[in-house]
């Protein structure tokens, strides 16, 4: 099934360069305002509301034409509120099961920084000065606890995550052995596609409260297994409205994070 990514995070916070990269791995069909605003209107189009709201229609359009063809799509638009994102999560629903939202984090500085540079060296790229920098800013809500959606989180601490849904892919299912070491595995454990973990590879995730093997569950992260001695962090993830004892926790993940010196982190 093919799956609908939606980038959300402020303007200068590198959503792009995200969006590309993912566009890359995935061969997915990455759409973005931006870039065809500025084809079609140039670099400071008037009446920008209504225009974007015709460039809004394409897309939406573009991506419904591609999700039916079975081809992931990324919008890299921004999602700045909580009801656009809701909007958007809703109407992305009606296509394709699988949307998972993409939150790219950055400081606001940073951003500022970026855009103004944006605006003053690249031709290419829409209108932004300081003051629709700061407009737009007021009306931006950063990712917080009514956006209850599967979501990455990018260039933020992983215990960020606690409190958030997450995708799991699980490629070692409850009673599977380790290909390597040959133990077994009491519960079910996978990785969160689409992220990188402090060893480059995707973050890992312990599934607990499930009793038979999965393939691939969303759930909630409650506490992040922090290896003090492996740049390797786990995620713990359980169904969406239950929480665990930490002494569970520790109990039910020690058949591997025994050989290791780890701290949870919990929220």
């Amino acid at each position: 099934m093919p799956t609908m990514h939606l980038m959300t995070g402020f303007i200068g916070f590198g959503k792009t360069t995200i969006a590309k990269e993912l566009e890359k791995k995935l061969g997915a069909i990455r759409l973005t305002h931006d870039d065809i605003m500025f084809s079609r209107y140039g670099r400071n189009p008037d009446d920008f509301q209504t225009k974007y709201k015709i460039v809004d229609d394409f897309i939406r359009a573009e991506a419904a034409k591609y999700i039916a063809q079975g081809r992931d799509v990324i919008l890299d638009y921004g999602f700045w509120t909580h009801k656009r994102r809701e909007r958007y999560y809703r109407w992305a629903k009606t296509l394709t099961n699988d949307v998972v939202f993409h939150c790219v984090f950055c400081d606001l500085d940073v951003a500022k920084s970026r855009v103004l540079g944006r605006t003053k060296n690249d031709e290419n790229s829409l209108m932004i000065d300081e003051n629709i920098f700061n407009t737009y800013l007021a009306q931006y809500e950063p990712w917080g606890e009514k956006d209850d959606y599967p979501v990455v989180l990018h260039n933020a601490e992983n215990v960020k995550y606690i409190g958030e849904l997450v995708n799991v892919k699980i490629d070692r299912p409850k009673a599977s052995k380790h290909p390597k070491y040959g133990f077994e595995y009491p519960v079910n454990y996978g990785f969160v596609p689409y992220t990188k973990s402090g060893d480059g590879e995707e973050l890992d995730a312990y599934v607990l409260m499930e009793d038979v093997p999965l393939e691939e569950y969303i759930g909630r992260c409650i506490a992040v297994v922090h290896r003090q001695d492996d740049n390797d962090d786990k995620l713990i993830v359980v169904p969406e409205a239950y929480d665990l004892a930490d002494e569970q926790i520790e109990h039910d993940i020690a058949f591997q994070e025994k050989w290791f010196k780890h701290i949870l982190l919990r929220d």
